[in-house]
């Protein structure tokens, strides 16, 4: 499997509601319509608060907010090497590509638009340990 994370940042003069609002309305459509067909998995996240360093916050106060800047965190898998190049190939075909632009244009701030391909390791048995563990 392999796992990309895109960190997403509204433009200037649309509200998080209207950003909200057409990325799940248009732009994951299109994401389905283009791309669908090669995911594996495909989540989004709308971050609600940030702190900084969540253990170094003392106990008898309320955390202080940290200043995050991305309006959404996106989650895509495929199941391989060859899945994420052809989703590049089709990113870049020059037809499919200016319609994601133009869509983008639409409520993206793209030059803060940041790609990362991670390694996933998950730690799932733990999690259903631990369950097991405090029943």
């Amino acid at each position: 499997m392999v796992k990309m994370i895109f960190m997403l940042k509204r433009k200037p003069g649309i509200s998080v509601e209207q950003f909200r609002e057409h990325y799940e309305g248009s732009h994951v459509k299109l994401a389905h319509k283009y791309i669908g067909h090669l995911l594996t998995g495909y989540r989004r996240f709308y971050p609600n608060f940030a702190i900084l360093n969540p253990s170094n916050q003392p106990a008898d106060r309320p955390p202080t907010p940290h200043s995050f800047e991305y309006d959404a965190i996106t989650e895509m898998e495929v199941a391989d090497e060859a899945a994420l190049a052809e989703i590049n190939r089709i990113f870049n075909d020059p037809e499919i590509n200016p319609v994601l632009a133009e869509d983008e244009l639409k409520f993206l701030d793209r030059a803060s638009t940041v790609m990362m391909v991670v390694d996933h390791v998950d730690d799932a048995a733990i999690v259903r340990g631990r369950k097991m563990a405090d029943a």
